[in-house]
């Protein structure tokens, strides 16, 4: 009779031992039968096996499992690694291809002139396309740069010196909205026009939001030279701003905005507790084409409003600009006291004086307006309300009526070279006028 395999063998044995476990330990039998009972076991049924057995079995059970999935893993790994090399010779094949493409998107020196620059929105300071933020701490009058800045650039105004490119803004209040139309008016007064060319949306808009998305879109249609999103924090709400990560990808839908919409995306921010940077995550820093730091230098009427460029891919980063807050009292707006509702508007430093002495700031600032547009001496208050309503000027009953006494007192202080002509204080007033 022909000697059987081995393997038959096997499972021979494996089949006596499970017919009569108590023939013999099953520990006696070699490695190969172990593991055929193990696998045998649970396809037949096997009776009184003591608990050493049965731990036996169960382990070479848990062994034979842990084959299976290891020739699993082997089996994905073998397969994934054939993939990636067949992925490898395809791109291969392609390679002299992408060589060509690649060495094409160089540039010589020559060729760079043909490369897009930037186009500025506000000269040396925003442009278009691109991100830039203001920051500063808690009421450093940030929100009045801010508005300052879309005010000129909707009307193509210079600001501070600077050209200006006109084009529309959209203005998102998501912080302070119920004061946004006083401070327009004022602003408004100031510069004897309307804050033409700005939109302003008085509702925080979540970056991370789908009304974003909507957002961008609007902005798409728009193409604004201007988006201002005031402040970063308020729309942001529930992210970590500490975190790169989360942060990260809230710059990239703001970058996104600013490149389809051809907008300059600027945001309003808080500096840290410590130092003058923005608060939060340090990875978005390379996001930012432009950041402002805005600071309150002095007191009182000496005060000054500081805006140094704290950082700029590529312009002056020395430059400082120096604007002087002035308060105003606003036409036409009262508090529930019957006192009139007072702003500030920002203004030159070089092109101003932020108040005259003696004079309270509400007459300072109707004298100035009075200056600025070179309005008549010698005419009294009704005829002067007719002149600035001829302008689209306006100045409250109160503050005029003071104003003119003092530019007429001004005017008769100043030295005549023909003593024949009358004095500004002997200029009479028209017919039944006082001053009050």
């Amino acid at each position: 009779m022909p000697e059987l395999p081995q393997s038959e063998i096997n499972v021979r044995l494996a089949l006596a031992w499970l017919l009569n476990p108590q023939a013999a330990p099953l520990e006696s039998f070699n490695d190969d039968v172990q593991r055929l009972v193990a696998v045998l076991s649970s396809k037949l049924p096997t009776r009184d096996l003591d608990d050493r057995t049965q731990g036996l079995v169960e382990a070479h059970k848990r062994e034979a499992a842990e084959i299976d999935k290891a020739k699993e893993i082997a089996s994905y790994n073998r397969a994934r690694q054939r993939a990636e090399t067949i992925e490898e010779e395809e791109q291969r094949g392609r390679v002299a291809e992408m060589v060509d493409a690649l060495l094409g998107e160089t540039l010589t020196s020559d060729a760079l002139d043909g490369i897009e620059e930037l186009r500025p929105v506000v000269d040396g300071l925003l442009y278009r396309g691109t991100v830039a933020r203001v920051n500063g701490k808690p009421g450093a009058m940030k929100s009045f740069v801010a508005l300052d800045l879309a005010g000129h650039v909707g009307s193509g105004m210079p600001w501070a010196g600077r050209d200006v490119i006109q084009g529309e803004v959209i203005y998102l209040v998501a912080e302070g909205a119920g004061g946004i139309r006083k401070r327009v008016r004022a602003w408004e007064q100031e510069h004897g026009r309307k804050m033409t060319g700005v939109r302003f949306l008085p509702r925080p808009v979540q970056i991370a939001g789908i009304e974003w998305l909507v957002l961008e879109e609007a902005c798409k249609r728009l193409r604004p030279a201007l988006v201002i999103v005031d402040t970063q924090a308020r729309a942001t709400v529930g992210v970590e701003e500490s975190s790169n990560e989360r942060m990260s990808v809230v710059f990239a839908r703001i970058e996104r905005l600013a490149r389809e919409a051809d907008s300059c995306a600027l945001l309003v921010h808080h500096t840290g507790h410590v130092g003058e940077h923005g608060r939060g995550a340090s990875a978005v820093l390379g996001a930012v084409q432009t950041e402002l730091l805005v600071k309150k230098e002095g007191r009182g009427a000496e005060r000054v409003i500081c805006i140094k460029i704290d950082k700029t891919k590529d312009d002056d980063d020395n430059a400082e600009i120096r604007l002087l807050p002035r308060i105003v009292a606003v036409n036409g707006m009262t508090r529930r006291s019957g006192a009139q509702e007072t702003s500030v508007v920002l203004v030159p430093e070089a092109a101003h004086t932020f108040a005259q002495p003696g004079l309270d700031p509400a007459i300072s600032a109707a004298v100035a307006l009075l200056d600025k547009h070179n309005a008549p001496i010698a005419i009294g208050r009704d005829r002067m309300r007719t002149w600035l309503a001829d302008r689209g000027l306006t100045i409250g009953t109160s503050a005029l009526a003071a104003a003119l006494a003092h530019r007429k007192r001004r005017e008769a202080l100043k030295p005549r070279d023909n003593e024949d002509e009358p004095r500004s204080d002997q200029i009479a007033l028209d017919e039944g006028e006082e001053i009050d």
